[in-house]
């Protein structure tokens, strides 16, 4: 077969390709995550993307209330973003973190030191949440072995909590689509359970909770021995496991035992983090300290790969009595990247200057305050529940919630579906007329699903 054969069968690889082109390649190449292998009817292409509206390969426009993976969360086209990464990538684009240093991390270190606050003062890049979650446990671990405590190997976190994909962050869900089928898992993890009530839609009124609460946790410490127990890690709000508000002083008194029993107490901040509820931090709605805190998606705003792992002074002390190297053995090739880095930079800086938490705060209480008003009391929705730009509808079944999301599309705004819930992160910079526009796709979602028995 002579070359021109060859260049004749190949197509011609563009962005440019219409849409029937673009699915043909995606259905014979394309692995997607989290999705099943058979290819849908029709197909979601998106191509590009102005402020919190994503426009696809047939022009049509739709409301993006699911911000991407919940990590645009300043939208699409943000030339600040854009500006800052070109500007470093043509001085240059990254350099090694491992015996060296770069501008972009070492100021970006410095900025989630000040937004944190003292002691956590010292951050730890790479890639994804996962990937920080991952290396929160091996600092845990390694942390209370370099102190003579070797025996504290078992890691904690909530039955219906998520914390990533890679085997270790998989095996500290008890969601059955998290660490079905990937055994043998790895030991040294124990669940706890989640405290988890019907009358605590926002995480603010626990006066009628009777949902598990931090007796849990110290409970399943004392079964385990405290000398047998590295850490506890938990989202303030459950992402994956529904957008759950935990409980009002959940957090401080699960701190408090942590405290008590020498665990660490790492708060995964990966969906929350940076501004989604309204604070820079969610764990800051009831002034916490952690030891760790691990982020990613809004860290960059979906913009370039990173993720944080910040833990305390004393934390990153424990690792000069290394024997072996006298620091951290762990890292990736491109933790740190300079460019990601900088757009970081950039998206904290752009958060701050447009009073982004504020209006997480504001059109939040907007876009919560319309779901409840026109869902609640349905006989197809179990409850609405939220803080800042981020709200879940949990509906009667995992099928009606599937069913709404596909018909939501119809109303040109997309969400995302996970069992029984209706997810919406939609971008900080989301406006009030948009979170009416949500809420009324939603509602009237909701409302055909009836007629259809929860079926498209």
């Amino acid at each position: 077969m002579n070359d021109s054969t060859v260049e004749a069968r190949q197509p011609v690889l563009s962005q440019d390709l219409d849409f029937e082109q673009l699915v043909r390649l995606d259905e014979e190449h394309l692995w997607h995550p989290w999705t099943p292998s058979r290819h849908p009817d029709d197909p979601l292409m998106i191509v590009s993307g102005k402020g919190c509206v994503v426009v696809d390969a047939r022009g049509r426009r739709y409301l993006d209330a699911r911000g991407g993976m919940f990590n645009a969360n300043l939208g699409y086209g943000r030339t600040e973003i854009l500006d800052a990464m070109h500007t470093q990538a043509r001085r240059l684009m990254t350099y090694v973190l491992t015996g060296a240093s770069t501008p972009p991390p070492v100021l970006l270190a410095a900025r989630l030191a000040e937004l944190l606050g003292d002691p956590l003062t010292r951050t730890f890049f790479c890639h994804s949440g996962s990937e920080a979650n991952e290396t929160a446990i091996k600092i845990a671990r390694m942390f209370h072995g370099l102190r003579g405590e070797t025996s504290r190997q078992i890691v904690l976190s909530l039955t219906d909590g998520y914390h990533g994909s890679t085997l270790a962050t998989s095996t500290m869900s008890q969601l059955p689509g998290v660490r079905v089928g990937f055994d043998p898992l790895p030991a040294g993890f124990a669940s706890v359970a989640t405290p988890r009530c019907p009358s605590c839609a926002t995480g603010r009124d626990h006066t009628r909770c009777t949902g598990p609460g931090p007796e849990a946790l110290d409970e399943t410490i004392r079964d385990l021995g405290p000398h047998n127990v590295a850490a506890f890690i938990v989202e303030p709000v459950l992402g994956v496991g529904g957008i759950v508000p935990l409980p009002a002083g959940y957090l401080e008194e699960a701190g408090r035992i942590c405290d008590h029993h020498g665990i660490l107490l790492i708060v995964d901040e990966v969906m929350t983090g940076l501004g989604r509820t309204g604070v820079w931090f969610a764990h800051q709605h009831c002034g916490i300290t952690p030891d760790i805190v691990t982020t990613s998606k809004g860290l960059t705003a979906g913009y370039a790969p990173l993720a944080a792992v910040t833990a305390s002074q004393a934390v990153y002390a424990a690792f000069h009595r290394d024997p072996l190297l006298g620091g951290l053995r762990h890292g990736f090739t491109t933790g740190g990247h300079a460019v990601a880095a900088a757009a970081a930079l950039a998206v904290l800086a752009t958060v701050e200057r447009d009073g982004l938490l504020a209006n997480a705060t504001v059109v939040g209480e907007v876009l919560l305050g319309a779901l409840q008003r026109e869902l609640t009391g349905a006989a197809e929705v179990r409850q609405v529940r939220g803080v800042g730009l981020l709200a879940g509808v949990e509906l009667d079944s995992e099928t009606r919630a599937r069913t709404v999301s596909e018909l939501c599309r119809g109303y040109g705004v997309l969400v995302r579906q996970q069992g029984p819930t209706l997810m919406l992160a939609p971008p900080l910079i989301l406006k009030k007329a948009e979170a009416a526009q949500i809420a009324e796709a939603i509602t009237a979602s909701v409302a055909d699903s009836s007629r259809t028995g929860g079926r498209a």
